[in-house]
């Protein structure tokens, strides 16, 4: 198993462990102008070939053990609230179809384990948000896992809990399984419930896709932008490894199913 960064990530191109090094700072400012512009930015192939191999191994040998959830919640991750009208966001359903293999189910030695948990990649994005601060995500359900989605497997439009998600995408289904979003819905000081409302009832013609292929990064700000995964279609399950981080060193305790998010 590989455990130090040199072979996990692409250096050569993506040098994280040398923040002053003209290559980053360059691609730093890149990643900057996309994030504020559209609340995503893009790495391609970010994982080195050995990389991308053993996560891939890791994440198959592991599928089996994920945890499964096919059911209907909020966009907010919760039980409808019928104190809403009919329609409201808080009281609209949609499709939360996936499975998760939990941190605690991935090994110590882990490639995946390695990034996450090492100096390199927070130091990295707190280099990329200087304005703010950034912490690993404190959920130990929410931090850190790969997701497995099969036929007809979806997530439905949501919102995240915490700030910022990297997702790494190892192996990508036969068909769809399209990672979809519409940037700045909500704000912490608006809930812009009326929009949420129509994108969920179809009027989603603004949303954007990321393109990404096995070994990419894609940082993600999900608090405020709406997402979701189209239906997967095809016999090759989707497989990605998800990071989550925060503004936030002790992120308030979420009632979150445990089917969606497995203690």
């Amino acid at each position: 198993m590989i455990t130090t960064i040199d072979s996990i990530i692409d250096l050569e191109t993506y040098p994280i462990h040398r923040n002053d090094d003209p290559q980053i700072l360059q691609r730093i400012a890149s990643a900057k102008s996309e994030l504020a512009a559209a609340g995503t930015c893009h790495f391609p192939q970010f994982l080195s070939p050995a990389g991308l191999s053993h996560c891939q191994k890791e994440a198959i040998a592991l599928e089996f053990q994920a945890n499964p959830s096919n059911n209907q919640y909020t966009p907010y991750y919760g039980e409808p609230d019928s104190s809403y009208p009919t329609g409201h966001p808080r009281n609209s359903t949609v499709r939360f179809a996936v499975r998760y293999v939990s941190r605690k189910l991935i090994p110590q030695n882990s490639p995946l384990r390695t990034l996450y948990e090492g100096d390199d990649l927070l130091a990295f994005l707190r280099k990329l948000l200087p304005d703010e601060p950034v912490y690993r995500y404190s959920d130990p359900r929410g931090s850190l896992n790969y997701t497995v989605m099969a036929q007809d497997d979806q997530l439905g439009w949501h919102f995240d809990a915490c700030e910022l998600v990297a997702s790494i995408l190892l192996r990508p289904a036969d068909n769809g399984g399209d990672f979809e979003y519409i940037p700045s819905v909500r704000s912490a000081e608006d809930e812009n419930f009326s929009e949420v409302e129509s994108i969920l009832g179809g009027n989603d013609g603004q949303r954007k896709s990321v393109n990404f292929q096995p070994g990419d990064m894609v940082l993600f700000r999900g608090r405020h932008s709406l997402h979701r995964v189209t239906p997967i279609q095809g016999g090759t399950t989707r497989l990605i490894a998800l990071m989550s981080f925060d503004n936030v060193e002790q992120a308030p305790e979420r009632d979150v199913p445990d089917d969606l998010l497995p203690p």
